[in-house]
């Protein structure tokens, strides 16, 4: 009788450690997509610098205010939850102190698009052999504009949350431009070459305000999903995650909005 009860509490705990294995397991789920341009995609002007010559000439230099692959991919595109108060998994705590590097390298910002948390330092670097200047438009945050002598980095403290993303610009290379969102969770996304995006482990069962934002449109409006007209207004759109994939497949932007 007492090995048969054993046995029984054993399988009893077996079973309530899996169910709440399973029930942690069901608590999160990853938002993607992919950004796609309703059109014939654009060619990117050419740049021709005009300052520092014998290095900036050296690199292809071409305007990344819209960037598009031969398939519609739209690069660049800022997507970020702007639910307060959200609960965050508790893997993103390993690198909520992460650094987040900006580089002034080869006459342009890279990355040309960075969205970061408030709890991340900001690395400024310049990897050129040149200096450059870091002029970051930032609202809530201080505004930041200074000398990164060739070689150097600074470390720059954003304690505060941006509604949306500030304007970078290089005051000496003026084609130089990039985009910076501050966020004060990890819930964000830029998308890549390819258009596509993904956000990790969102709290499943709650219903979240997505923003989407791109530099030539700014609040993006116009979009489809599937045929239809996302009804998206000043670029929102609410969505309740469930656990697992969330796959809103391609988000066709009509190009109309880039005209801005």
């Amino acid at each position: 009788m007492k090995n048969f009860f054993c046995l029984t509490c054993a399988a009893a705990i077996m079973i309530a450690f899996g169910f709440s294995q399973a029930v942690q397991a069901d608590d999160w789920g990853t938002l993607t997509g992919r950004f796609v341009y309703d059109g014939k995609a654009p060619t990117a002007a050419k740049i021709s610098p005009n300052k520092d010559v014998e290095v900036c000439g050296k690199h292809e230099l071409n305007d990344e205010s819209l960037v598009v692959d031969d398939k519609g991919g739209t690069a660049n595109v800022f997507i970020w939850n702007r639910t307060k108060d959200v609960k965050v998994a508790p893997g993103y705590a390993a690198t909520a102190k992460e650094k987040v590097v900006l580089d002034n390298h080869d006459c342009r910002f890279q990355p040309h698009a960075l969205a970061m948390r408030t709890s991340q330092p900001l690395d400024v670097k310049n990897s050129d052999p040149m200096g450059h200047n870091t002029n970051a438009a930032l609202v809530v945050n201080a505004p930041f504009n200074g000398i990164i002598p060739a070689g150097s980095e600074h470390d720059v403290d954003l304690s505060s949350a941006e509604s949306i993303p500030a304007t970078i610009t290089c005051n000496i290379h003026p084609w130089m431009k990039a985009y910076l969102l501050v966020r004060p969770d990890p819930y964000f996304a830029v998308s890549g070459k390819d258009g596509k995006f993904e956000i990790k482990d969102l709290p499943a069962g709650t219903e979240l305000e997505f923003q989407v934002w791109q530099e030539k449109a700014g609040n993006v409006d116009k979009a489809s999903i599937g045929g239809k007209d996302a009804n998206w207004k000043r670029g929102r759109f609410k969505y309740t995650i469930k656990p697992g994939a969330n796959d809103l497949g391609d988000i066709k932007l009509d190009p109309s909005q880039f005209s801005k």
